[in-house]
């Protein structure tokens, strides 16, 4: 009775090791096929709901910058990522001065964010953590998120111009695609305005578009820095082509790199007259 015991809990010893192992592997299968790459609204910050500050944080693979707006300024840097091991390195931000009890969560967080050494994924949130200690969680800010039937049919023909601008109080997110442009200003990008798309503008866009700059648009410098000073509007642009997104480093909005002024004019010119139709 006792041997039969004994071999009984050694299965399941044996059982749960190897359910252990599978689930590893799976998680990190999905780590090294998951880009972090884009704008995440972040949700929680040390098990509290930090939604209603609006605090959000950037990624882009490509360069490996971070950037984000952390209750009162914005603030970059950079990382390096491995899997699921994520290493922030020295984080800056803009000096404007908020004081009070904006000011003191604002240093908690950005010191925070420098112990951040890993992180995990769950459907569409990511936790961020300090060896096993939760330091924020957030979610990707995407308008929809399809299926993986619909990814697999349509991600090969997806493209879409994004130009994204934010500050302490303000944010617009401009989506530009064939049949049609996304407007919002809600930093989770649940409320979305939808307008068609002028077939004749798009072409004109994609003309602009064609040209060599849109593939090497992490290389591209910001002209001015007045985003890292006093708190004025910083921007990005995007573009989307099957599931592959190129995407610039933080500039000022108003200023951005020549290579790419006209295709954000553009862009602007569309979203304007779109919402005064």
């Amino acid at each position: 009775m006792k041997f039969l015991l004994s071999l009984f809990t050694l299965l399941t010893l044996t059982g749960s090791c190897n359910s252990a192992k599978e689930t590893l592997t799976e998680q990190k299968k999905s780590m090294e096929q998951f880009n972090l790459s884009g704008t995440y609204a972040i949700n929680q910050f040390e098990s509290k709901d930090v939604t209603p500050k609006n605090l959000t944080i950037t990624f882009n693979d490509s360069t490996n910058q971070v950037s984000g707006f952390s209750g009162c300024n914005t603030f970059f840097g950079n990382y390096t990522v491995n899997e699921n091991t994520l290493k922030f390195g020295p984080i800056a931000s803009s000096k404007k001065y908020c004081g009070g009890e904006r000011s003191n969560f604002e240093k908690a967080f950005l010191n925070a964010i420098s112990t951040v050494n890993s992180f995990v994924v769950k459907n569409d949130s990511i936790t961020f953590l300090n060896e096993d200690t939760e330091v924020f969680t957030a979610t990707k800010s995407e308008a929809s998120r399809p299926g993986k039937s619909e990814v697999v049919q349509d991600n090969y023909k997806k493209f879409a111009v994004i130009y994204e601008t934010s500050t302490r109080g303000s944010f617009e997110h401009i989506e530009v695609s064939k049949a049609e442009i996304k407007i919002s200003k809600d930093r989770s990008l649940k409320n979305i305005e939808t307008y068609e798309c002028n077939p004749q503008d798009w072409k004109a866009l994609n003309e602009l578009l064609s040209n060599a700059v849109v593939e090497n648009l992490d290389l591209l410098k910001a002209p001015t820095d007045k985003r890292l000073y006093d708190g004025a509007a910083h921007a990005t642009l995007s573009v989307i082509k099957g599931d592959v997104v190129m995407m610039t480093p933080t500039f000022d909005h108003g200023t951005p790199p020549k290579e790419i002024e006209s295709i954000v004019n553009k862009i602007l010119s569309m979203a304007e007259i779109a919402t005064k139709q």
